[in-house]
């Protein structure tokens, strides 16, 4: 396999973000830290409300479900470097932490392969616990059968 097939594109290493726990989260983001003592706090975590958009299936007409509770956080590195974190709830740490990992990955090349190391191997036992998730829906599944009318 190539090391080109082995890359991971921001919006799929987000995702792997997401659903990564806590302390994944935070020892990753301590790996950057440890390299790059002058990351600092732009925004210090904070909470607030988005709003969450849903599309229902018939008419495909979007309308707001409902307000989310998050927590977001900002910080920078040199002149410019800036990195942003945004988790479900209330989470100071989680959000710092993945604002830390954003700017790793926007901006220290370097930290990028480690990370991307770590994600894929989190991306793997995420398809592990879907493949076991997919299975157990699977068997309460109806299937239909259409007759032609005679």
């Amino acid at each position: 396999m190539s090391r080109r097939t082995l890359r991971i594109k921001a919006g799929k290493a987000n995702s792997v973000l997401a659903r990564a726990g806590d302390r994944t989260v935070e020892r990753l983001a301590r790996g950057v830290m440890e390299t790059n003592p002058d990351i600092t706090v732009i925004k210090a975590p904070q909470t607030g409300l988005v709003m969450m958009r849903a599309q229902e299936s018939v008419e495909n007409a979007v309308f707001n479900l409902g307000e989310l509770l998050v927590t977001e956080c900002t910080v920078t590195r040199g002149e410019g470097e800036i990195g942003w974190g945004l988790c479900l709830g209330e989470n100071p740490d989680r959000a710092f932490h993945l604002a830390v990992l954003d700017l790793a990955w926007e901006h220290v090349p370097e930290q990028r392969r480690a990370i991307e190391a770590a994600l894929r191997a989190e991306a793997a036992h995420a398809g592990q616990e879907d493949a076991v998730l997919s299975a157990i829906v699977d068997r309460t599944r109806v299937r239909f059968e259409v007759t032609k009318d005679a």
